[in-house]
């Protein structure tokens, strides 16, 4: 479905982000006991959650041959792409929201927990990004095109 170069990149970035997020989560207790963060588990955090996360939405962005509008074209996307899509913006809300709170408990803490919630906001949107793309590359290749848009498909034959 996807090329294969595209299904690395973002295979390894899904691992990644995974591997980031243990290792800020590891951090976490460090941090609060001893007041200083540990660098030694944060700055692997850092890379590995983010470097992950843009590892996925790069190749993610790419796939859509043709433009891919997310609101107007909301219906005719594939659930998973949806769902996706969704959870990408739950994880970067809660994320906001822990960081905040984080705050009031220690001014460095939500330094720690930025790429904890950056690093999976990425991968997921990457993802979602990705079938966005695949969807809207099979309507272009098919000729399916929603009804309530003006513009006709344009596929290999036209």
């Amino acid at each position: 479905m996807f090329a294969r170069e595209t299904k690395l990149w973002m295979a390894g970035g899904s691992v990644s982000v995974l591997a980031g997020v243990v290792l800020g989560l590891l951090a976490v207790p460090a941090f609060l006991a001893a007041g200083t963060p540990e660098l030694g588990l944060q700055l692997p955090s850092l890379v590995l959650s983010l470097g992950g996360g843009y590892a996925v939405v790069f190749p993610g962005l790419r796939v859509a041959r043709t433009k891919v509008s997310i609101y107007r074209g909301w219906r005719q996307h594939p659930g998973s792409a949806k769902a996706l899509w969704i959870l990408s913006y739950a994880v970067g809300i809660i994320g906001l929201v822990t960081c905040i709170l984080a705050g009031g408990i220690s001014p460095s803490l939500p330094g720690l927990l930025v790429w904890v919630f950056m690093g999976p906001y990425l991968a997921l949107s990457g993802w979602a990004s990705a079938l966005l793309g695949m969807a809207a590359n099979v309507r272009l290749m098919t000729g399916i095109v929603d009804a309530r848009d003006p513009t006709p498909a344009r596929g290999p034959a036209q």
